[in-house]
């Protein structure tokens, strides 16, 4: 059976994965909106590409004392609504320790 199928049979969903869903693939020193507020987002993956240390927050004062820290090269947070609760559909920003990081964003949504 296709996956699709399996996933409306068990979940009673039809899902789609989005990458870069905002255009946002470089991060510098001001925050910036990398994930929108959307209420049929099921989960997301936020993965640090770069050699710099990057910050997420629910907040658009996301800072380095104030926010989730994602290690360079590789760091990643990722969200699942049935563990994550609300904040998975909520908007996250972003900021960086330095200018042109890199990072990689990919969310799940019901459509």
């Amino acid at each position: 059976m296709p996956l699709k199928d399996l996933l409306m049979e068990r979940f009673k969903v039809r899902t789609r994965a989005i990458e870069n869903p905002l255009a946002v693939t470089s991060l510098g020193a001001t925050a910036q909106m990398i994930l929108a507020n959307n209420p049929n987002r099921l989960g997301a993956v936020i993965v640090n590409l770069s050699a710099n240390i990057i910050y997420l927050s629910l907040e658009n004062d996301v800072s380095s004392t104030k926010g989730v820290l994602l290690g360079a090269t590789g760091g990643k947070a990722s969200l699942v609504w049935d563990e994550d609760f609300d904040m998975t559909a909520w908007a996250w920003w972003a900021i960086a320790s330095g200018a042109a990081s890199a990072l990689y964003v990919l969310e799940v949504v019901e459509y």
